[in-house]
Order: C-alpha cells, then sequence, then structure tokens
C-alpha cells in the first residue's frame, strides 16, 4: 500500500498578476529539473493543499501549484468579478508561462479535474498528459445529483440534506444552488457566514465514505468555507460557464494524450458515471476504480491509486528509473 511522500515546503513562492483585480499565488515544490506537472485544486474556491504534493515522488517530479481567483492567498479573497472558467483557462497558460515550463502533466481532482481537461483541450500541445480524480462533468445532471431534494445525496443522505437546506424556504427548495447565490449577494454579513459554513458542512459531509463526525467543526471554517460556497455557488448557478456535456463532446482533442484516471466506487459528490463515460470515449485512459473509497483524496485506497499512478506515468514518460 503507498503512502504519502514527506511533506515539503515550496522551494519558490510568488505572486502573479492576472488581470486588474487578480492576483495569483504560485507556489512550486520537488525538483527543478523533474517531470513538470499541474497541480489543480477542487472548488472551485477550495483552494491548494500542500498535501497534494505528496502524492509525487519529489526527486522525479517539478511540482507547480497556485490558489484560483478569489481563494488561498490569491486576492482579492472571494471576489466574484472577472472570475469565470474561461478566465481560469487562460490564467494556467499564464502560471505555465510564468514558471518558464514547455509542457506540462496535468493533475486535478473533481472541480481541478474539469479544469484541467477544459484548459487542454485549449492548449493542448503544452500537455504530455493526464493524472485525474473523480472528475466532476458540470452537467445539469451532476448539480442536481448533488443538490436537488430529488437527487441522490438527498436521497442517502437525507438528514445531512436537512441541515443544508433548514433556511431555504419551499420556493427556494426548487433551485437551493440559487437561493444561497442570492444569500451571498444580498444576506447580511452574519447570514452570509451561516450559509458559506452550512454549505461547506454538506460538501463535507459527502466527501468521505463514511461522513466524519467533526465535520461541522472541520468544514464550517469561518473564512475558509466562504470562498469556497461564494465561488461554488456562482459556477455552479452559471452551469460552470460552459454547455451541457461539453467535457465528454470535447474529449476527442486529447484523446491522443495518456491519461489515468482514478474514482471511488462509492463516490457521492462526483458520479463514477461521468469517469466510466469519459473512459468510454478515450482509448488512451486507463480507469482505476477503487473499492471501498468515497470522493476524498485524503482516503486511504485513493492515495494508495493516485501514488501508483505517479509512479507509472513518470515511468511512462522516462524520467524514473
Amino acid at each position: 500500500m503507498n503512502t504519502l511522500f514527506p511533506e515539503i515546503k515550496p522551494f519558490n513562492e510568488r505572486f502573479l498578476s492576472v488581470s486588474s483585480i487578480h492576483t495569483l499565488c504560485v507556489a512550486q515544490y520537488g525538483n527543478p529539473n523533474g517531470i513538470p506537472v499541474i497541480i489543480l485544486h477542487g472548488g472551485p474556491g477550495g483552494a491548494r493543499s500542500p498535501r497534494l504534493t505528496q502524492l509525487f515522488d519529489p526527486k522525479h517530479y517539478h511540482m507547480i501549484a497556485f490558489d484560483q481567483r478569489g481563494c488561498g492567498l490569491s486576492t482579492p479573497y472571494g471576489e466574484l468579478r472577472d472570475n469565470n472558467a474561461q478566465a481560469l483557462i487562460d490564467d494556467i497558460d499564464a502560471v505555465r508561462a510564468f514558471v518558464g515550463v514547455e509542457q506540462w502533466l496535468v493533475c486535478g481532482g473533481s472541480w481541478g479535474a474539469q479544469l484541467g481537461l477544459r484548459y487542454a483541450f485549449r492548449y493542448t500541445k503544452d500537455v504530455t498528459g493526464f493524472i485525474l480524480r473523480s472528475p466532476f462533468l458540470g452537467r445539469r445532471q451532476d448539480i442536481d445529483w448533488r443538490f436537488s431534494p430529488n437527487g441522490g445525496c438527498a436521497q442517502i443522505f437525507p438528514d445531512h440534506y436537512s441541515d443544508f437546506c433548514q433556511r431555504l424556504n419551499s420556493t427556494q427548495l426548487k433551485d437551493p444552488v440559487q437561493a444561497y447565490c442570492d444569500c451571498f449577494e444580498r444576506g447580511s454579513e452574519f447570514e452570509q457566514l451561516a450559509a458559506a459554513q452550512q454549505w461547506s458542512i454538506w460538501k463535507g459531509s459527502l466527501s468521505h465514505l463514511l461522513p466524519p463526525k467533526v465535520a461541522k467543526e472541520r468544514f464550517g471554517l469561518g473564512k475558509k468555507s466562504m470562498a469556497l460556497a461564494r465561488i461554488e455557488s456562482y459556477y455552479y448557478s452559471n452551469h460552470c460557464f460552459m454547455a451541457d456535456n461539453h467535457i465528454i463532446d470535447n474529449i476527442d482533442k486529447v484523446s491522443h494524450l495518456s491519461c489515468i484516471l482514478v474514482h471511488g466506487r462509492y463516490d457521492m459528490v462526483c458520479k463514477l458515471e461521468g469517469s466510466q463515460m469519459i473512459a468510454q470515449h478515450w482509448s488512451n485512459c486507463q480507469l482505476q476504480i477503487v473499492p471501498g473509497a468515497g470522493h476524498s483524496s485524503s482516503e486511504i485506497g485513493i492515495i494508495d491509486a493516485l501514488i501508483q499512478s505517479t509512479n507509472t506515468m513518470a515511468d511512462w514518460l522516462g524520467k524514473r528509473v
């Protein structure tokens, strides 16, 4: 069973201005002469986690990670202006030029996997391959699955869903995502903070095969939850700024590249059906279904599969002996 590599500090951390409003925090880890890999965090609005760099052998990989617009150490915090998927896609290319690499491996989970694919659809020549976990396809059915009172998550976790919807009236329940967006736009500071905590607790409760007993303490942290809830609900209310079946419809643009795709069998946040569909349309994609695992990258089986994937990809790229 593979375990995380030791935690390391970035060897370089700088700020990159990408618009008149937004500045991104960009960090580099590992071997500057190793295999370049961009690590895209989830959310949107989730911020980077140094723990994700522990999935890569630091002797062989040059890891690049950044906080997307409005979250983490990027500024301004929680900002929705000039914040959309196309901007984030162009930001990735700006980061590539900023750190001075010509091509890199794309790695991301959930929203980060979707963003990585959309980036590669546009900047295909700059990508050497993919390691993806539990991609969020962003279709209407995927959003309904997680947020609709008739969705799968509400049916399997009705107690947690009741908490998530306790502030919503019958009209708002028809579109909970929009109701939360309206709160972040017009609610008082207290109402916004309470809504952000509840949004984040709901997502956190779904992320593990066995929901953490301390979900409220772990996921309901004030400032941390605000960017996730505010930005994520905004993106979802705008259908992730793409057509409903955009990911599957464009897979042919990257089908010549190799992809290792990891998905927990019991993932409630992102349906396994989505990864199965990607693999069916992508001959160079290897789908590994992890038994006894949910959505979180911190689950033992997911960690094992991802580290196996990063080692395998290093072998494929000829950079590991």
